[in-house]
């Protein structure tokens, strides 16, 4: 018994510190370090094999506007994802090394919340107080910065030059003589991630538009990988969701450059054809169609806009679901650009095929050419609270036919909607 006693806590005892480990393990199997991206950055392409020797280059690195200079601010993002089914506290750490020296002074460490399957940016801001080649790299640690979940995976670093004076002096001369200087900097270039282009968002207003009437779209398109990116061509096409497979192309917007993080904003118009059918319809947009541009990730280049629905006539007031008042006003409104004559139908049969369950407003063979109705005193509760009693139901039904010079009809979809009698001791 006795050793029996003393195995079960011993083995107890293991998995008691087993289990922080355990726990850290999982956490850093659903973190995810997205990528590190730098306001200003600055290639140095001189060779294939990566490690150059030339003096124009650094000289280049100088005179380039797009390139870092000393005493610049460099800002560095970075994005960290949460993949997990559940928020999770970690401390985030930005290294900075110069030359292969790490610039505690100039590090971030700051702890954050991640939501789950949300995505942490980060932002931090570098004085470039010193010369030589910068490594910017990216720690993910616990909330107390005790025990590091995830690394920088190697060749995921960030990289660029700032050039010494003595660097100038040195590559001047070499210009000059032609000679190699001894001494000098042998510099490796940067590596740059490829370009990656995502649609961060695709809005498409009024939600229920008209035939006839404009859509607005707003799409933003932005480069998320490490490198600019040329002649960035985009499709925008609709189709209605019952056919997907007969898409129409509404427009090709392009834009020349976009620099790493950038976004660009396409705002367009676009009017749906007069013969297209009504219902839903969705907007489909697509970046670098051809495939022409290689990118960092090649399977996030579609994007789908929210459901419009097409249709010719739009109900506003009553909202589906509104509540009257019985002795309160009564009114209803609707809009439509392609009729010109309408008459509402109430009644308590939701879909309108008995026609003993409904009436019509104003009664008879009457029409307005109105896209308002405010019924008669008495006119709409009278008739209406009295058909829900014979028909013993609970709930009214309303919508609108449109009618145009030529004969042609259209029938709007329809609303629901409930009258609150007054109570017998209101009075």
């Amino acid at each position: 018994m006795f050793w029996n006693l003393l195995l079960k806590l011993i083995f107890s005892g293991i998995i008691a510190l087993l289990l922080p480990t355990l726990s850290l393990a999982n956490q850093s199997s659903d973190l995810k370090i997205i990528a590190i991206i730098l306001s200003k950055t600055c290639p140095l392409p001189d060779g294939p094999d990566m490690t150059i020797d030339s003096p124009d280059s650094i000289l280049k690195s100088v005179n380039n506007p797009d390139c870092p200079k000393h005493g610049d601010t460099q800002l560095v993002q970075t994005a960290i994802a949460n993949q997990a089914k559940f928020p999770t506290k970690v401390g985030v750490e930005i290294k900075v090394r110069v030359d292969g020296q790490e610039l505690k002074k100039k590090r971030l460490r700051k702890v954050y919340t991640i939501q789950s399957s949300d995505t942490a940016r980060v932002l931090h801001e570098i004085d470039l107080e010193n010369t030589g080649i910068y490594q910017i790299s990216v720690r993910i640690w616990d909330a107390q910065f005790k025990r590091i979940l995830l690394n920088t995976t190697a060749g995921d670093e960030r990289y660029f030059f700032i050039a010494s004076p003595q660097d100038i002096e040195v590559a001047n001369t070499q210009l000059a003589s032609g000679v190699r200087v001894s001494g000098k900097r042998i510099i490796s270039p940067l590596k740059f991630d490829p370009p990656d282009l995502r649609w961060e968002s695709v809005q498409v207003l009024p939600k229920h538009t008209l035939r006839g009437e404009k859509l607005r779209l707003r799409l933003n398109l932005m480069n998320a990988g490490g490198d600019i990116v040329k002649d960035v061509t985009a499709k925008i096409q609709y189709y209605n969701v019952k056919q997907p497979m007969r898409k129409s192309i509404i427009a090709m917007p392009s834009a020349q450059v976009m620099a790493p993080g950038e976004i660009v904003t396409f705002d367009l118009e676009y009017i749906l054809p007069d013969d297209q059918l009504l219902g839903k319809y969705q907007i489909a947009v697509t970046v670098d169609p051809e495939n022409e541009i290689e990118e960092l990730k090649e399977k996030n280049n579609v994007a789908k806009s929210n459901v419009i629905r097409l249709s010719d006539i739009k109900l506003l007031l009553p909202t589906d679901k509104f509540t009257f008042e019985e002795n309160g006003l009564f009114l209803f409104q609707w809009d439509s650009l392609a009729f010109s004559e309408f008459k509402i139908q109430v009644g308590v049969d939701e879909k309108f095929e008995d026609s003993g369950s409904y009436f019509d407003l104003p009664q008879g063979n009457r029409w307005i050419a109105d896209k308002e109705l405010v019924p008669l005193a008495g006119e709409l509760p009278g008739m209406a609270m009295g058909l829900m009693r014979a028909k013993k139901k609970n709930q009214l039904f309303w919508r609108v036919i449109g009618r145009q010079a030529s004969g042609k009809q259209a029938i709007s979809g329809i609303h629901r909607f409930r009258i609150t009698p007054v109570s017998s001791d209101s009075s």
